[in-house]
């Protein structure tokens, strides 16, 4: 008999569980909870517990939950256990604990790692329920299972892609505290998927001063609050090499200062030259540096693509008697309520939408978040930079940022001219 794929078990529980209230034991207390989302920590079952169903079996399983959630409430097999399950089959006694748990087995992964490896998971098990296999075929994962999901992408995906799926596989054993086998005939089949891959795909294109200049004639910063805050956005992304996450916040609803740079991390404009004026930024947290942060220059320019003078209007336009320095966002904007008007926190997501449609009015190409700090990288490269001060500027501890520069011929030519008399 052929079962249902991932998707049809998804749709089904959702059906399932349309308008549904039941008795549930979250977190070891028992509650009405919306079956549709089910607690981070399944309470422990004997195997005799689950569904003899194989459908059913896969719902409780594999409940339908967003994919960042997977990792902690999709069970790899019958025999995983809670993450809180003591020596006699019963969860730790309810309490902050667990929650704190929660908090800190999310934590150890970036979100849109969690993301990304929810999604890994949901790719395996496709795979997995597209050969008719049974849960009980597919856990524990063997030798033999592991080997024909990697050699299924020989000649259509990359190696990088099929090891990032193992180790979203990898990651959701140890969230379950269960024991996770990496056998050599899968390395060696993962060379194989290596040299047969298909081509890569084309590099990130960087964003230039001529897409800055052409997107400014299609916005309103000096009187448009959200236009203000992506241009200035983008203005500091670009000569300060920054990543766009960095700069921006995941969700209006998901801020930390701890993690997102906020206005009081914005240090006092200082003159440092003949018409040169800067400012220091504290970037709370990196994704190379971590908690430590790291310190982002933002300068003047005699031309219409100063940062500098483009943040401090921001600050100006979109200021509040009201907000809290040191929990609003550097680049939140002014939106109507009531009789009045509130901050919101500039998302990349937003960002990127307004930015490349006015992009598209210019009738450029749009770019990726990334394209800002990859843009930045080869400006300063086909201005003469060195290797050294371009790792400066953009913060890199490494040579990795080779990577980002792009047209190499702008880039090295002058300095073949320069170096060869």
């Amino acid at each position: 008999m052929r079962y249902g794929s991932i998707d049809y078990v998804l749709k089904e529980n959702r059906r399932f569980n349309a308008n549904k209230k039941l008795e549930f034991s979250a977190f070891g207390v028992r509650q009405d909870l919306d079956s549709s989302f089910p607690s981070a920590f399944p309470p422990p079952k004997g195997i005799t517990a689950f569904p003899d169903s194989e459908e059913a079996l896969r719902q409780d399983l594999f409940p339908n939950v967003a994919t960042h959630e997977r990792l902690l409430s999709w069970r790899p097999g019958l025999t995983a256990a809670a993450p809180l399950t003591l020596a006699s089959g019963k969860l730790f006694p309810a309490s902050v604990v667990h929650n704190q748990v929660r908090s800190a087995l999310h934590a150890s992964l970036e979100p849109s790692t969690r993301a990304n490896y929810g999604s890994a998971i949901g790719v395996f098990l496709k795979f997995c329920f597209s050969a008719d296999l049974l849960v009980q075929d597919i856990f524990p994962i063997t030798q033999g299972l592991l080997l024909a999901f990697v050699s299924s992408a020989y000649g259509s995906k990359s190696d990088r892609t099929v090891r990032n799926h193992l180790s979203a596989l990898k990651a959701w054993h140890e969230m379950w505290a269960l024991p996770w086998t990496r056998y050599g005939l899968v390395d060696r089949a993962l060379q194989g998927v290596a040299k047969c891959a298909p081509g890569k795909a084309a590099l990130r294109p960087p964003i230039q001063v001529v897409d800055l200049s052409a997107v400014q004639l299609f916005l309103q910063p000096s009187t448009n609050p959200l236009h203000a805050a992506v241009w200035t956005c983008s203005l500091c992304a670009f000569w300060a090499v920054c990543r766009l996450g960095e700069l921006t916040v995941p969700s209006p609803l998901l801020v930390n200062p701890a993690r997102h740079v906020c206005r009081s991390h914005v240090g006092q404009s200082r003159s440092v030259g003949q018409d040169l004026a800067a400012l220091q930024i504290d970037l709370p947290w990196t994704k190379t540096t971590g908690t430590d942060g790291m310190a982002k220059i933002i300068s003047s320019r005699d031309d219409e693509l100063d940062p500098l003078h483009a943040l401090q209007w921001h600050l100006h336009l979109n200021s509040s008697t009201t907000a809290d320095l040191d929990s609003t966002p550097l680049f939140s904007y002014k939106v109507s309520a009531g009789s009045g008007f509130r901050l919101v926190p500039l998302t990349k997501g937003k960002m990127l939408e307004v930015f490349s449609d006015a992009l598209l009015r210019a009738r450029r190409p749009t770019f990726s978040g990334h394209s800002f700090r990859i843009g930045g990288a080869t400006h300063y490269w086909h201005q003469g930079a060195t290797v050294d001060q371009i790792k400066l500027l953009g913060g890199w501890a490494s040579d990795s940022f080779r990577v980002y520069l792009r047209d190499p011929i702008a880039g090295i030519a002058p300095l073949q001219q320069q170096l060869g008399g």
